[in-house]
């Protein structure tokens, strides 16, 4: 066998498993279970691609005996070979280090987006984990403050409200949580 149709067949096969992967994530989900019907149903596949390939082979052509003795793959091969194996041992490594870093505990949402022309939807969803207590402050592009809230809130809870929006003026949210602010334009 030559070495770029070994080079190609694992690439494919790598390829396939990333689009299995991404595939069963948006369908069913990264479970057991279905990764074992997608691994059964890919064998089953190769085996017939198998069979097909083999039974158009046999009548034309004999297999060939190929002795791997004097078996030498190119530098340009061998380059090829030895980055795919730095670039799947880096992979690896960063998919186990990253697994053990921590992850954020939750977030928190602010949105306000136009209803109007002349006003807005102003709001806050807090998903951190606890009783949260966020400071609110709604301006106007000029500086003018339009609304000041102290808001506290649960995870899981919302907060919303339509706001007045001076005409073609720009209206900027800022939230204030702990250890960050967010900022939104509309």
């Amino acid at each position: 066998m030559r070495p770029d149709r070994i080079m190609w067949g694992a690439g494919l096969v790598l390829a396939g498993t990333v689009f299995t992967g991404l595939l069963l994530n948006l369908v069913t989900g990264l479970t057991r279970l279905s990764w074992t019907v997608a691994f059964a149903v890919a064998v089953v596949a190769a085996a017939c691609a198998d069979q097909v390939i083999m039974r158009r082979d046999t009548d034309l052509v004999k297999p060939a005996l190929v002795l791997l003795r004097g078996f030498r793959p190119s530098r340009v091969t061998g380059g090829f070979l030895l980055l795919a194996a730095v670039l799947a041992g880096g992979a690896v490594w960063l998919a186990n280090a990253g697994a053990g870093w921590p992850r954020s505990p939750g977030f928190a949402q602010l949105w306000l987006t136009p209803a109007t022309d002349v006003t807005s939807t102003l709001g806050v969803r807090d998903n951190l984990p606890g009783q949260q207590t966020f400071r609110l402050v709604l301006r106007a592009d000029g500086g003018q403050v339009l609304g000041a809230w102290d808001l506290s809130l649960a995870q899981g809870q919302s907060w919303q409200r339509t706001v007045a929006r001076p005409a073609g003026s720009t209206l900027i949210a800022r939230l204030g949580l702990p250890g960050q602010t967010l900022t939104v334009t509309s």
